[in-house]
């Protein structure tokens, strides 16, 4: 579903600089280089602010040639200016502080080529409110707001309105184009939870791009 969207929106990997900001386990970098086979990319960095899930990536989903850094993307990145033509940003700046999600955009601008792409996806704002209608969200002893996940975890998000991530790409220098993302009906059966989501979109695709006009 949502992996599908991303990798349609990636034209190519060959000599591309692709660099992933909280790459998790390193799945979804296997898939793109599986649906990108024969193409090679110049440089490949993937990150992630767990040096577990890192460990995961490197044992499990090892990839040759490609960099495993341990980033918060928070802080500064360890990248030269206009070091990237593709900065993947899968499901963290729906985490993370406002301030955190301004200073993580400035830094994507900052090591992006100035024809550079950002894709970046977040949990949709409507299916937040969904879960909060449904009294799913908590907020967890250090004020971090919290929703249901998998086997029981609890994973941490920001409840934030679409306007509110545009106005921050403005900020930072973005312009971008936007897709709603629906569970599809294999998605449904696999996870019957997200039924009760009465039908609002999962997930917010953000193609941006630096010093265009693609709104």
């Amino acid at each position: 579903m949502l992996n599908e969207r991303i990798l349609a929106r990636i034209p190519t990997l060959q000599d591309a600089a692709v660099l992933e900001l909280g790459a998790g386990n390193g799945y979804f970098a296997a898939m793109m280089r599986d649906r990108f086979s024969g193409q090679a990319p110049r440089r490949h960095v993937i990150t992630d602010q767990s040096k577990r899930l890192l460990e995961i990536a490197e044992r499990h989903f090892r990839l040759p040639g490609t960099e495993y850094v341990q980033l918060d993307v928070r802080a500064p990145f360890p990248f030269d200016d206009g070091a990237f033509d593709l900065v993947l940003a899968t499901m963290v700046f729906n985490e993370i502080t406002t301030a955190g999600v301004r200073r993580a955009l400035g830094e994507c601008r900052r090591v992006l080529h100035p024809s550079g792409r950002l894709l970046a996806t977040v949990l949709h704002p409507e299916f937040v409110a969904s879960l909060a209608k449904r009294g799913e969200l908590r907020r967890e002893r250090g004020r971090q707001m919290t929703m249901p996940g998998a086997d029981g975890i609890r994973l941490p998000v920001v409840v934030r309105k679409q306007e509110a991530y545009e106005r921050l790409l403005q900020a930072s220098g973005f312009s971008w184009e936007s897709e709603d993302v629906y569970a599809t009906e294999e998605v449904l059966r696999a996870k019957p939870g997200l039924s009760g989501s009465n039908n609002v979109p999962l997930a917010l695709i953000f193609d941006c791009r630096v010093g265009s006009d693609l709104r």
